[in-house]
C-alpha cells in the first residue's frame, strides 16, 4: 500500500510539473532603460531582435527631488529642475516607443519615481509579476570584448535579489554578456511538499496509516488555492496600476485644465490691452479729423478772402491799365507841344513814336529778347516760354495749335529796338499841368499812386528817367525817391510794387529781392499799406 501511495503520488506530481512548466513564447518582455538620452537603445534592439518576444515594454524608474522635510513646499528653483527632467524622461520614452515602431512591434512604457532605481525595477517585478526582463550589463561605453561578467552595480544587484521566478538578460553595447536563467516557483513548491510527504509517510508508516488519496487531494487543492491567490494578486496589482494611471492621467488634465485657463486669463489680459489700444487710436483719430476739418475751414475761409482780394487787384489792375493807355496818349501829345515849342523839326527816322511791333503781343512791352515761334510772331522770350511752359500748345494770337515748340531769336528785330531806345533816351518829358491837374482828380488818395507806380513800371522800360513837373515842382531822377515822395505828398493808404524781377521769382521766395523795393519798404511812409508781388504771387506785405 505504502508503494502504490509512492506511486501514485509520484504520477501526479509528474503531471502537475508538465502543466506548470509550459513556458509561453508571447509573453510580454520588460526592458529597463536609463535616463541618459537614448543609452539603452542597444539594449532594446538586441530584446526585439533575440528574445522572440511580440509585446515589450519599456521600464523607467526615475528619481524625484528629495525633500528634506515632509510636507514642505518645492522650492520654485528645484520645482523647476524636477519639472524638466521629468518632461525630459518622458521624451526619452517616447523616442524608445519610436524605435519599436520602426521595428514594427508592439510597445507600452511604465513610469514611477523612487529613491532607488534598484528598490524601484523589484517593486515592478513583483506588482506586474515580470516573468522576462532585459536589463543592461554596463554602460555601452564601458564594453569590451573581455567582458564576461556584470559591472554594473545596479545590475548585480538586481541578478542577486531579483525573484527567481524571473528570467533575465544583461545586455552591452548589442552583446549578450550574462544570463539569469529562472526557476518556477510552482516546481520548487512541489519538490518541496513531495518530500515532506515522503518522509512524512516513511515517519508514520508504523504509528499511524492515512489514506494517501486523501493527503494528495490536500495537497493539490492548496497549490490550486496558491495559483488563485497569486492571479488575485496579480490581479490586484494590475487594478492598482490602472489606477495609479487613471490618477495619473487625471492630473495631467487638471494641469492642462490649468494652463488652459492660464493662457486663456493671458488671451484676455492680451484682448483687453488691445481693445484700450484700439479705443485711444480711435480717439486720437477723431482729435486729429476734428482738428482737420477745423483747418479745411479756416483755410476755406482764406481762399474765399484771396480770392475776394484777387478780384480786387485785377479791377485796380485793370483800371491801371486803362489809365496807362490814356497816358500814353497823353504824353505823346505833349512830346508834340514840346516839339512844336522849342521849334525843333523831327525827322520821319528819329520820331519818338513807339513802334506797334516793338511791342510783345503778350505783355504790350518793349521786347529785349524778341524770339519767333512756330506761328510767325515775335514775342518776348520769356513771355512766350511762360506760355508753353503753363501747358498751352496753340498760338497766343491765332489760338491755333503750333507745329512744333521751339523758339528762334529775332536778331533784326532787337537791333532795331535797341536803336530806337538809344535815340529816345535823351527825351525828357514835362506834363501839362492840365493834364496833371487831371491826373490827381482821376487818382484821387491811392489811385493817384498806383497810377504813377504803374506809369514809372509801364514807361521806364527804356532804362529812362523822366521828370514829371507837378504844380510846378521838379521830382528828383530817382524812382526810388519819386516813389516814396509821392506816397508822401498824395498821402496814399494803398499801394501795390514788384518785390523783384520775373526772372528771380521762385516758390520758395520769402524775402526782397529788388533794390528799390527794398528801399521803397524802409523809406516810405509808415501809414501807407504796401504789399510786393512777383510774378502775379504775393511775396511781402508792409503792414500800416
Amino acid at each position: 500500500m505504502a508503494g502504490s501511495t509512492r506511486d501514485g503520488g509520484s504520477d501526479d506530481g509528474e503531471s502537475m510539473k508538465i502543466s506548470n512548466i509550459k513556458v509561453v513564447k508571447d509573453e510580454k518582455i520588460y526592458v529597463a532603460v536609463t535616463k541618459r538620452d537614448l543609452e539603452s537603445k542597444s539594449s532594446l534592439v538586441w530584446a526585439i531582435q533575440n528574445t522572440g518576444g511580440r509585446e515589450f515594454c519599456i521600464v523607467y524608474v526615475h528619481q524625484p527631488v528629495h525633500i528634506s522635510i515632509p510636507g514642505a513646499r518645492f522650492h520654485e528653483h528645484k520645482l523647476r529642475r524636477y519639472r524638466k527632467k521629468k518632461k525630459r524622461a518622458l521624451n526619452n520614452l517616447d523616442k524608445y516607443l519610436h524605435i519599436c515602431r520602426q521595428m514594427q512591434v508592439s510597445a507600452e512604457t511604465i513610469y514611477i519615481e523612487m529613491d532607488s532605481i534598484e528598490e524601484g525595477i523589484l517593486q515592478l517585478i513583483s506588482q506586474h509579476g515580470i516573468k522576462k526582463l532585459v536589463m543592461g550589463a554596463a554602460a555601452d561605453r564601458h564594453y569590451s570584448m573581455k567582458m564576461r561578467d556584470l559591472q554594473s552595480k545596479k545590475a548585480i544587484y538586481i541578478r542577486r535579489e531579483a525573484p527567481d521566478t524571473c528570467h533575465i538578460w544583461f545586455p552591452c553595447n548589442g552583446y549578450l554578456i550574462f544570463t539569469r536563467e529562472a526557476r518556477r516557483r510552482e516546481i520548487l513548491y512541489l519538490e518541496g511538499t513531495s518530500s515532506s510527504y515522503l518522509s512524512q509517510s516513511k515517519i508514520t508508516k508504523g504509528t499511524e496509516r492515512v489514506p494517501s488519496s486523501s493527503m494528495a487531494k490536500d495537497d493539490v487543492g492548496n497549490q490550486v488555492a496558491l495559483i488563485e491567490a497569486e492571479r488575485a494578486k496579480r490581479e490586484t496589482l494590475f487594478e492598482a496600476s490602472k489606477r495609479e494611471e487613471a490618477e495619473k492621467s487625471a492630473t495631467d488634465a487638471i494641469k492642462r485644465a490649468k494652463d488652459s485657463e492660464n493662457r486663456y486669463l493671458n488671451e484676455l489680459k492680451r484682448r483687453k490691452e488691445t481693445e484700450k489700444a484700439l479705443k485711444e487710436a480711435k480717439e486720437q483719430l477723431e482729435k486729429m479729423r476734428s482738428e482737420s476739418e477745423s483747418r479745411i475751414a479756416e483755410s476755406s475761409m482764406v481762399i474765399r478772402e484771396l480770392q475776394g482780394d484777387h478780384c480786387v487787384l485785377m479791377e485796380v489792375l485793370r483800371r491801371l491799365g486803362d489809365e496807362r493807355e490814356e497816358l500814353k496818349i497823353k504824353l505823346s501829345k505833349l512830346s508834340k507841344l514840346r516839339s512844336k515849342r522849342e521849334g525843333e523839326e523831327v525827322s520821319p527816322s528819329r520820331d519818338p513814336e513807339l513802334p506797334q511791333y516793338f511791342l510783345c503781343p503778350i505783355t504790350q512791352d518793349v521786347m529785349e529778347d524778341p524770339q519767333v515761334a512756330a506761328d510767325g510772331f515775335t514775342y518776348e522770350g520769356e513771355a512766350i516760354r511762360c506760355w508753353l511752359d503753363s501747358g498751352h500748345e496753340t498760338s497766343p494770337m491765332t489760338n491755333k495749335r503750333l507745329i512744333h515748340t521751339s523758339l528762334v531769336p529775332n536778331l533784326s528785330l532787337r537791333s532795331a529796338i535797341q536803336e530806337w531806345l538809344q535815340d529816345s533816351s535823351s527825351w525828357i518829358i514835362e506834363p501839362d499841368p492840365l493834364f496833371v491837374k487831371d491826373l490827381i482828380k482821376r487818382g484821387l488818395n491811392s489811385l493817384i499812386v498806383l497810377s504813377l507806380a504803374v506809369f514809372e513800371l509801364g514807361m521806364l522800360y527804356t532804362q529812362m528817367r523822366y521828370e514829371i513837373c507837378v504844380q510846378g515842382e521838379l521830382l528828383q531822377r530817382s524812382t526810388v525817391k519819386g516813389i516814396v515822395q509821392m506816397i508822401s505828398d498824395s498821402r496814399a493808404k494803398k499801394f501795390i510794387m514788384g518785390a523783384a524781377a520775373y526772372k528771380h521769382y521762385s516758390t520758395k521766395m520769402e524775402k526782397l529781392r529788388s533794390r528799390k523795393a527794398i528801399l521803397v519798404s524802409q523809406y516810405a511812409s509808415a501809414a501807407c499799406h504796401t504789399q510786393f508781388i512777383c510774378k502775379g504771387h504775393p511775396i511781402h506785405t508792409r503792414e500800416a
